[in-house]
């Protein structure tokens, strides 16, 4: 403990946790439970800076507030502690230091800190991932909904300072509201007539008329929400509270959004979708679009209502701004990558969607027909793979929607690679925002605001493009991993056949061995000399037949060896070296740019977006990231082939086995059909010779009837035809 660490019986005193215009709240620590607490206090210069009628207000206020804090018991709010009779003493202190006498507010310590000090992350400039956005949303339409029907109380000051985050021991965070100075008792149909909150927040009719209700809370979570998903406050925060509030009057109910036209000074834009860069998904988007007008609805006596040319409720209990949001907290967004197009997609799926919904959507994204598309989960993927049952639906882990660094998850649910032969990768195009930021090189620093908004979009592209090198990386090494795999689920069906080719082999040799003794002892029946030199002829085509099944084999272990050498080596390295080394100098520009406080030039982002466009080329253009892409491709079309590789070998092996089987039947002696003749005796041992793929890990065909009707010639003549398919297309290692 720090030598000037106050300390109150087992308290001890972390820090200061935030301050406001009056209060400041503290962190405590109890040295000997280790439970935590956050106490809430009013300033001691409020006193001296206050009237009468002040104090008395915010006495008042501040009773009240310890009340409520203490009422409210649901996880979605912070709520009041009271500490049990050993922390008498503590408590006694807390009041003897404090203004006015008043006890202090103890309340449940959020160890995350708040919403504002996660938006001011460098990382957050365009707004949170769709994840977060999603839980604070759903903790908000909680807390408000629970505020204003079960406790009557229209909070009135809501932001992202006054939502809080309990990170819980599984790493899930928690958004809790707090704060409750202004908050104040509202029965349904009172109008407040105090003009209070916080500018940018607070609902416009505050200002005009002084007179609103319990809707002056869902201003205020519209607000929020565009923040959270943009980064970015909706309505030309940069402007004087006139412009600002000239303008609300002027928008629509279907806009969202207000921002300056740069082109013309003193002239805005109205916009019905979000005009700037976000992490959202599209399915998404399009919801929460849809939801903002109700909440950022100018006339409070319909705000958060359905307008009449919206779709009906459907009954669902409470205000439609509250089951919207629980709509849009049901959407289910798949997300994928498609590595020939450079692209990430999302798709919304359902329990009803099928698999060849999904694919009709990703072959018009791709071009490329369904057939050619290969799936690959990442690794750790609860559905393992794809199998003739799978639907969209199990390919989504909601977990995975959390696709932070800190997290570890993967960027997305599904790799989608296209398995043509030389499967052409398109050369993706630079993005549309880029165009702003090479149009230019002037020298003259631009206003504050288009600076800040320029820096912000640029930001928006180096992240998004970083983020699909990720994905692209990630991407092909999980495509390597996977056909590793499958590869290793063929060693058993390989290894049977290798130890059928050498009981071939034993029986070829034995063949040969009893046709050239049959020539000297005339023991077995050749009836002329042509016959048996035929029958040496076909011996010289089993062991070519032979030859072909050792191909297929190295060719197997071949084609192993490449993916662990893509899997382990190549992958390794070019995740190092790409991933690990910040390509688009994103911490650099976040540094020297985000929140800086002078603007820069036009010149300094047109080099900016020159360096940026070069390091993408280089990207792309980059030997090493192509070779594994290719090899990727390369192995995964051997794979293909091999495959049916490894069935015809083991169906040839059978095949000439019972060719073998057949023309030593017809060599026995017809005059003596039951002596046991020693060739005799040697068919009954070949007859029971054991041919196991494998434990049943690779079934036989259920029929050989095929190969029974075939001659001997027509068997070696399908065996070679397969060998030259091989040598001719498979580049099979002779080595």
């Amino acid at each position: 403990m720090p030598q000037n660490a106050l300390r109150v019986g087992n308290w001890e005193l972390k820090g200061i946790l935030g301050q406001g215009g009056f209060g400041e709240v503290k962190h405590w620590i109890n040295r000997v439970t280790n439970q935590e607490i956050a106490t809430k206090h009013i300033k001691k210069h409020i006193k001296d800076e206050t009237s009468a009628d002040q104090q008395r207000t915010l006495i008042n206020r501040w009773q009240q507030e310890l009340k409520w804090t203490l009422q409210f018991q649901m996880p979605f709010i912070v709520a009041g502690v009271r500490l049990d009779d050993d922390s008498g003493g503590f408590v006694k202190y807390l009041k003897s230091h404090h203004i006015w006498d008043l006890p202090v507010i103890i309340l449940e310590y959020c160890n995350g800190g708040d919403v504002r000090r996660l938006l001011q992350r460098p990382q957050n400039a365009n707004g949170l991932l769709e994840f977060e956005v999603r839980e604070i949303l759903g903790a908000l339409r909680h807390a408000v909904d629970f505020l204003h029907t079960t406790c009557k109380i229209c909070h009135r000051d809501l932001k992202p300072d006054n939502i809080v985050i309990h990170r819980l021991p599984n790493g899930r965070k928690l958004y809790k509201l707090t704060d409750f100075g202004l908050a104040r008792a509202s029965p349904e149909n009172t109008i407040q007539q105090s003009v209070v909150g916080t500018r940018h927040y607070y609902a416009p009719e505050v200002v005009d008329t002084g007179k609103y209700k319990n809707t002056a809370d869902y201003w205020s979570m519209g607000i929020i929400a565009y923040e959270v998903a943009t980064g970015v406050l909706p309505f030309i925060p940069h402007q004087k509270a006139f412009n600002i509030h000239v303008n609300l009057e002027k928008k629509k109910r279907e806009c969202i959004a207000i921002t300056e036209n740069h082109l013309e000074p003193n002239s805005f834009l109205f916009h019905t979708q979000i005009p700037v860069g976000h992490h959202l998904s599209l399915p998404w988007l399009a919801r929460l679009t849809r939801w903002l007008p109700l909440a950022l609805d100018y006339n409070y006596s319909h705000r958060g209502a359905l307008a009449a040319t919206d779709e009906v409720q459907n009954g669902l209990p409470g205000p439609a701004i509250f089951t919207e949001i629980d709509r849009m907290l049901k959407v289910t967004v798949l997300t994928l990558f498609l590595a020939c197009s450079y692209k990430r997609l999302e798709y919304e799926v359902t329990p009803s969607t099928t698999m060849e919904q999904l694919e009709n959507f990703i072959e018009r994204e791709t071009g490329y027909k369904r057939q050619t598309n290969y799936y690959v989960l990442p690794t750790g993927h609860p559905h393992k793979r794809l199998t003739k049952s799978t639907i969209p639906m199990d390919l989504y882990v909601e977990k995975w929607c959390d696709t932070s660094e800190e997290s570890r998850n993967p960027p997305v649910m599904v790799y989608i690679f296209n398995t043509t032969e030389k499967c052409k990768y398109m050369d993706p195009k630079m993005p549309n925002d880029l165009q702003h930021f090479t149009t230019s090189s002037s020298d003259m620093k631009l206003e504050k605001w288009l600076s800040d908004h320029l820096v912000s979009e640029m930001h928006h592209v180096l992240t998004t493009e970083n983020d699909l090198v990720r994905m692209l990386l990630c991407g092909f090494k999980e495509y390597a991993l996977t056909l590793e795999d499958e590869i290793l689920e063929l060693q058993p069906f390989a290894k049977a056949i290798e130890q059928e080719k050498v009981m071939c082999c034993g029986a070829i040799q034995q063949f040969q061995l009893l046709l050239i003794d049959a020539q000297k002892q005339q023991k077995l029946y050749l009836p002329n000399s042509g016959e048996w030199q035929s029958n040496l002829m076909k011996v010289n085509k089993y062991k070519e037949v032979i030859i072909f099944v050792e191909k297929v084999i190295n060719h197997y272990e071949s084609t192993l060896r490449g993916v662990r050498s893509v899997c382990i080596t190549e992958s390794q390295e070019i995740n190092e070296t790409i991933l690990g080394s910040d390509i688009y100098k994103i911490k650099d520009f976040q540094r020297n740019y985000l929140n800086r406080v002078d603007a820069i030039t036009a010149k300094e982002l047109a080099n900016i977006g020159l360096q940026f466009a070069q390091a993408r080329h280089a990207f792309i253009e980059n030997k090493k990231v192509q070779h594994f892409r290719d090899s990727t491709n390369y192995l995964h079309l051997r794979y293909s082939k091999l495959k049916d590789t490894l069935n015809n070998a083991h169906e040839n092996l059978m095949a000439v086995q019972r060719q073998l089987l057949a023309q030593q039947l017809e060599m026995l002696p017809s005059a003596h059909p039951k002596q046991e003749q020693p060739m005799h005796q040697l068919n009954n041992a070949m007859s029971r010779l054991s041919f196991n793929v494998g434990n049943g890990i690779h079934e036989p065909p259920a029929s050989l009837d095929a190969f029974d009707s075939l001659s001997a010639e027509n068997v070696i003549a399908k065996a070679l035809s397969i060998t030259q398919l091989l040598e001719s297309e498979m580049d099979i290692d002779r080595d």
